[in-house]
């Protein structure tokens, strides 16, 4: 069966949303095109027609599930439409297929519906409390972000490693953070590299992902070459439908940098409560970024942090932070949502996270041992 992300409908309206938002012609062609491999774009059938063109090009790039370096074309695509028709209607249209892509492409396990963690935080009342941070907060935020890591994970089917068409493999590619010297924490679904709807790959296969898997520190910009480290084993996991972490032992330890501390204690907020949580990532298997801005809690239960800080594609098993750098969350993935306020403005998504400390009570039941390798922030 051939591969297809969207169906006929859904490439329809997408093409409806990009030519009411004057995306048409090379030159948004080429706009369009810009982050995606251009050695694709390349090969891409030219038509004369701007329209004809347009749906020539989201048919063949809705075909590519993704390429060997772990880019989804279509995604990227679609990031950049919802950014070009910004402020406009239009925009929810790409933003809603740029979600459903970038989730089948993640293997993102089904995330709670945003209504079923109750908001409790009073968005207009927090709009003109004191938000200004010691200055100690940068340098801080700097030495937190050291630890953290894009991970570049191979694909195994039955004990076999996965290859492309040109015989490169087949990479995944996700954020994860050291919890000890030589370990590094990030989600299950990252690891079982894996499209949403696949099956979950075998214990075999998982182990053979994970100890494959190449951990990338110090890309802090496009042209570092970062520190790259091996996986000597896979400690430690709970699946995707319920933790959604993985931990894994590098085949030594990073003494240059102090892993990050976990906050011991289950995030829980009351009304009119203030509380950001701040994101160092790799999203999109870029360099590394921090989300600090707009950044607000507004929900939680016993497993699950919802927050408003922005991350993308690839920032799943990032660390969430909270002000002062403790790591109070795993960050797992997005959903679209209606109705939502962030300080008086409706907002099209919400992030979720996995509660640190769910994770901690799992490992105090099955790997106590590993529990106490981490460590914890100080009460």
């Amino acid at each position: 069966m051939n591969f297809r992300y969207l169906d006929q409908d859904e490439v329809d309206e997408v093409v409806r949303a990009a030519t009411s938002a004057n995306l048409l012609g090379s030159d948004n062609r080429n706009a369009l095109l810009s982050f995606v491999d251009q050695n694709l774009v390349a090969n891409l059938n030219v038509i004369g027609n701007p329209q004809l063109q347009l749906r020539s090009d989201l048919v063949e790039l809705n075909r590519i599930e993704r390429l060997a370096d772990g880019s989804v074309p279509l995604q990227l695509w679609l990031s950049t439409a919802s950014s070009l028709a910004a402020g406009r209607v239009e925009e929810a249209v790409f933003a809603k297929y740029q979600e459903k892509v970038t989730a089948y492409a993640a293997g993102l396990p089904p995330l709670p519906d945003p209504a079923s963690l109750r908001e409790v935080v009073n968005n207009e009342a927090i709009v003109h409390q004191d938000d200004m941070l010691d200055f100690t907060f940068l340098g801080q935020g700097m030495a937190a972000g050291a630890s953290v890591a894009k991970l570049l994970v191979p694909r195994f089917d039955g004990g076999a490693q996965t290859f492309d068409a040109a015989g490169r493999p087949m990479l995944y590619y996700g954020t994860g953070w050291l919890a000890a010297r030589d370990l590094v924490v990030t989600n299950h679904h990252v690891i079982n590299a894996r499209s949403a709807g696949e099956p979950v790959s075998s214990e075999q296969d998982l182990v053979a992902q994970a100890t494959g898997t190449t951990v990338k520190f110090d890309f802090d910009s496009p042209d570092a070459a970062g520190t790259d480290i091996g996986v000597q084993q896979l400690e430690a996991w709970d699946s995707l439908n319920g933790l959604d972490f993985a931990i894994l032992r590098l085949q030594g330890p990073m003494n240059d940098r102090m892993p990050l501390r976990v906050w011991p204690h289950r995030l829980a907020y009351a009304r009119g409560d203030y509380r950001p949580v701040n994101i160092i990532q790799h999203p999109e298997g870029n360099a590394k970024r921090v989300a600090c801005r707009n950044n607000l809690v507004t929900a939680t239960d016993a497993t699950t942090v919802r927050y408003f800080t922005d991350t993308l594609a690839g920032s799943s098993g990032s660390p969430v932070f909270d002000d002062a750098w403790n790591v109070v969350a795993l960050h797992r993935g997005s959903r679209s949502v209606q109705g939502v306020n962030f300080q008086g403005r409706t907002t099209a998504a919400v992030n979720f996270g996995t509660q640190v400390t769910a994770i901690l009570d799992h490992l105090r039941d099955q790997h106590p041992a590993l529990l106490a390798e981490i460590e914890p922030a100080p009460n």
